[in-house]
């Protein structure tokens, strides 16, 4: 069942294969342009010896709330192949090829019913072993970022700061991220508020900031946002109605 997370309730699920625990999430990466989860960056146990790995959203199998935990269709041994991301930050082209190669997966920019987020058959084969080493001067992907870099950033509305992001949230059947959770403390003294990413324009990395297509007022405005309680569909349009009210 389809349930929109914060990346701090994702990052408290233990992660399963199908024998045995891996570790937890740490972060994930998403695409700019689009807000797509590309990748669950996890850091895994002893028996890794504390690497972290890539994990792509179509390896997700269960997400069980009960349990605090995150079934993964892959065993231990096809992740502890997998090519270790603590040489390739950030992740260029090359290095996603590979990852996917390694997995036998068709890589999610190529178009069709066999890319990445469609029903993919997992390999019974062991993973293909590869060389991880990148050049200096690999081209990295522009549009990849880690979520952690992203919460902290402030929020340059179309009339000046209004916040920092606080958090993100996650659709985790379409491994989406749907909202910027905003703290806007320095001007309303406690309360937070979710902004669709729709109304983002563009996020400066150097600056450390994201600008959206919204005013001040229109974010002071809008309903408030409780961390502690499900974010529920009524909700949900609240927020269509109050913001497209504001960008009419």
């Amino acid at each position: 069942m389809k349930q929109l997370r914060r990346i701090r309730e994702l990052t408290d699920l233990t992660i399963l294969a199908t024998d045995g625990e891996i570790g937890n999430v740490q972060e994930l990466y998403f695409d700019d342009r689009t807000w797509a989860v590309r990748y669950l960056v996890v850091k895994a146990g002893g028996w890794l010896l504390s690497r972290e790995v890539l994990l792509a959203p179509a390896a997700v199998a269960d997400i069980n709330d009960a349990n605090g935990t995150m079934s993964i269709a892959l065993t231990k041994e096809q992740i502890r192949a997998a090519p270790s991301i603590e040489a390739a930050k950030p992740l260029s082209r090359e290095y996603e090829e590979a990852y996917f190669r390694h997995f036998q997966w068709a890589p999610y920019w190529e178009p069709g019913p066999t890319a990445l987020g469609s029903s993919l058959p997992f390999p019974e084969t062991p993973p293909i072993p590869i060389d991880t080493t990148l050049p200096a001067d690999a081209p990295k992907n522009p549009h990849l970022r880690s979520t952690s870099e992203v919460i902290g950033y402030n929020i340059q509305a179309k009339d000046g700061m209004i916040g920092h992001v606080e958090d993100l949230v996650v659709d985790d059947e379409a491994w989406t991220v749907r909202y910027v959770e905003v703290d806007t403390k320095n001007w309303l003294p406690g309360k937070k508020v979710l902004l669709q990413t729709m109304r983002i324009d563009h996020i400066s990395w150097a600056e450390r900031s994201v600008a959206v297509m919204l005013s001040q007022q229109a974010i002071e405005s809008a309903p408030g946002y409780d961390p502690s309680s499900l974010i529920t569909p009524a909700y949900e349009v609240q927020l269509f109605k109050h913001y497209g009210s504001e960008a009419a």
